[in-house]
Parts: structure tokens; sequence; C-alpha cells
């Protein structure tokens, strides 16, 4: 991270950036409410409420063994599948057969102070700058090619920009504790990157269970660690099908959301990984019952494989935040 990079500013940690915004969101939140789309909530929410990771990592402590607490993982019976507010913990099941996770999480989050340098867990092209408050604050995407995309989410402040090819272990952002998730749980809920593993337009989960294959594995089987520093060959974003690129932007019935998609016409690689992120996390914004859409070809079979998405300079690896055993192969 250059040293002239400016402090944070608070406004930029929890991703709140003008007074529209605010309005806005605000206004979406009691419509949503009222609808019974928001604040799905239970006594097994309780359990997301965690001081011994939120404290420190507020007060930007690292741990000494260099291990980022994982907060949740990805919850294996509805994650990828389905997506809404809810943060209850009534069917979830993480990759262990564990409840590290809440029903229909579709990520890894890794426990990590503000100001944390996220990098690039492979090499790839920069294809998305989303900021949306109510879904977890600024998000960078990178194409890895064979329709894969990673995502870094609640994010301060982008450090790339929209076309920039990007290696392993190269700076793509800041973390933050941005979107309305942490900012209304403030400050017991730790702040932390929401990473996740797209393959052709689906949350994946990087982690194993015992005779799986992933479809976007760890570098090392359920290892989330560095890998040593070589010139990777830059993939070519994956391919995408304009017409179904139109066609499912003309059926979105949300004129904001079909506004920011109709921006995007211009770069087919920052449209496509935009339209998968509102079609997963906006549901409500089509009609689902009419049509689906197929994005990206079907050929493409390489395995990309991917590394810690936090600095080396801090982290080496992960541990589990249920066990606090360290998270690896056996």
């Amino acid at each position: 991270m250059p040293s002239a990079t400016p402090p944070l500013r608070l406004s930029e940690t929890f991703g709140i950036r003008s007074p529209r915004q605010v309005l806005g969101d605000l206004g979406e939140i009691v419509r949503d409410g009222i609808r019974g789309r928001r604040f799905q909530v239970g006594l097994s929410s309780a359990g997301l409420l965690k001081p011994r990771l939120s404290l420190p990592a507020y007060l930007g402590r690292v741990p000494d063994d260099g291990l980022a607490p994982i907060y949740n993982l990805f919850d294996r019976t509805g994650g990828g599948t389905f997506y809404s507010q809810r943060v209850s913990r009534a069917r979830c099941r993480d990759f262990r057969g564990g409840k590290l996770a809440y029903d229909e999480h579709d990520g890894v989050d890794f426990v990590c102070p503000i100001g944390t340098p996220l990098v690039a867990a492979a090499a790839g092209v920069v294809v998305m700058i989303r900021d949306r408050w109510l879904r977890g604050g600024l998000t960078i995407g990178v194409d890895h090619g064979a329709g894969v995309v990673t995502q870094y989410t609640h994010c301060a402040r982008s450090l790339v920009s929209i076309g920039q090819p990007v290696q392993r272990g190269e700076a793509v952002a800041l973390s933050g504790a941005a979107g309305i998730d942490l900012v209304q749980f403030f400050p017991w809920v730790p702040p932390h990157i929401h990473f996740m593993a797209w393959h052709r337009g689906r949350p994946v989960d990087p982690f194993e269970r015992p005779g799986e294959t992933s479809k976007v594995p760890w570098s090392r089987r359920n290892t989330p660690s560095h890998e040593a520093a070589t010139a990777e060959p830059m993939p070519k974003v994956s391919p995408v099908d304009p017409r179904e690129l139109e066609r499912a932007t003309r059926a979105c019935v949300d004129p904001h959301v079909r506004r920011e998609l109709e921006a995007l016409a211009d770069v087919p690689a920052a449209w496509a990984a935009t339209l998968e992120d509102a079609l997963h996390h906006q549901r409500e914004a089509w009609d689902f019952r009419e049509t689906t859409f197929a994005l990206r070809p079907s050929t493409e079979t390489a395995t990309v494989r991917l590394s810690l998405p936090l600095t080396p300079d801090a982290y080496r690896g992960a541990r589990f935040g249920d066990t606090g055993a360290p998270a690896h192969e056996g």
C-alpha cells in the first residue's frame, strides 16, 4: 500500500457516501420492512454477536499467529441458491457439518481490522466496483477467466479501476465495516471481508467436504493461504453472451437496477458481473416465474485456485472462529 494513501475517513469506513444515499436507503429499509423483506432475526441470531472477535479487530489488533478468524463459512443448505436479508441460524450448516454460518450465507467472512489491504485471490481483471450500502457496501469484483469471479465486500476504499489487470496478491481495496448489516450491530459484529467465489453466475464454497471437489477451490485444499510470488499469465476475462445480457437487463423491473446495468452496456465483462450480483442478491428486481438467464457459455472447464484474500504482510492463513483450530487440509 503506497505510503501516500490518505487515511480513511469515518464515512468511508462505514460506507456512508452522501446524505442523498442515506435518505434513499432509509426509505428502502422502511418499504422492505413493511413487506417483511428485512430484519429477519430470531434468538439464534444472537450467536452472530461476537465481541471477543469484534473488539480486538476494531482496536486494530492482528492475531499474533497471523491467522485470520473465520467469522462465518458458506451455508451448505441454502448458500448460493437463495438469498435474503435473514440472519437467522435455523437450517445452516457449513462444510464441516457445523453451524459457523447463518441461513443462506453465500461466502466466507475473514475478520480483519479496518484498513487492512485486501488482495486478489488469483490473477485477473477488475470487472466490478459496486456500492450498495444495503447489501454490504462497497464491493470489488475480479474476473479470473473460466467463468470465475471473486468478490470482496464491506470495503472502505477501492484501490483499483474497472478493466485493470491485477496479479495474485495485489491489493485491490482497503477493508472497512461498510453496509447496514455491520453498522446496525456495531461494535458487536466484527469488521470483516465477505469473500465470495462465483462460478458461472452462482456463488460456490471454496472449502471441500471429504471426497468432494470444489469448482473454485483454495490453492491448498481447505487451507486459505498465500502462494509464492511467481509470474502468472493474465487470464482472459470470461466470455459472456451479449444477447442474454440484453434480455436479462430488459426483464429487470426495478428502474434503479436497470439503469445501473444499462450504464455498463459498453463493458460486457463489468455488465455481466454486476448483473450476476444483482440477479442473486436482488432477486425481487426480476420475475423469475417467467424466465431464467444463461449469461455465460457452458464450455469453460479450467480450474481457478484461490489464495487468502488478505495482505501477506499481516496474515499467513486462517482459523475457524468457533473452535480456534487452523483451517487446513487435515
